[in-house]
């Protein structure tokens, strides 16, 4: 195993989350330098399931080389990247299934698979800014300089009634779709 960026989607339905894997399968995006960044997805349990009153299914879609196994730092590019994140972005736009959320960041999914009680931790990570991202610092060998600051949360999609939720850190969220908020990106940017 190592570490890896990856798209979290949090489902109530199963089988709105393995709907979901299936259109990830065998996908590729279609990156700005003409290559092609290819998608695995699975989706899990989430690992509290036997604790919580409602079950939650955790759809994880991952980049092969976007990682620190088999990386390809060309990936890592800042057009590669956000024509990666931007793809996401899109299809959690179109995403006509309910969701209680979504993320792309590093170890995003395994993130949501394990967080308990997501909305407080939303809380408290909205106040944690980072000084540069150390997990891609740890996948990529670039010096942690070279990275803007950002916050790990930063990017996470949440609906209403889990916006509602969120009494203190509100105002840090704008609309990203009917019923869904999101946590503006504090640019992530490489120095290339």
């Amino acid at each position: 195993m190592g570490l890896n960026y990856s798209l979290g989607i949090t489902f109530i339905n199963e089988k709105d989350a393995d709907v979901c894997s299936k259109e990830f399968f065998n996908q590729k995006i279609v990156l700005p330098d003409g290559n092609l960044a290819e998608l695995f997805s699975y989706v899990s349990e989430h690992a509290d399931n036997q604790k919580m009153q409602e079950k939650l299914y955790v759809l994880s879609v991952s980049i092969n080389g976007l990682g620190n196994v088999d990386i390809d730092l060309r990936l890592f590019e800042t057009s590669n990247f956000y024509a990666i994140r931007d793809f996401f972005y899109q299809y959690l736009r179109d995403l006509k299934k309910d969701f209680e959320f979504a993320h792309f960041e590093l170890e995003a999914a395994d993130y949501l698979m394990c967080a308990e009680e997501m909305t407080e931790d939303i809380a408290f990570l909205v106040k944690n800014l980072s000084v540069a991202d150390e997990g891609a610092q740890k996948i990529t060998g670039i010096n942690p300089s070279e990275f803007l600051s950002k916050r790990y949360i930063d990017g996470i999609i949440i609906p209403f009634k889990n916006y509602r939720k969120l009494k203190n850190a509100q105002s840090e969220f704008q609309i990203f779709k009917p019923n869904y908020y999101w946590l503006p990106l504090k640019e992530f940017k490489f120095s290339k």
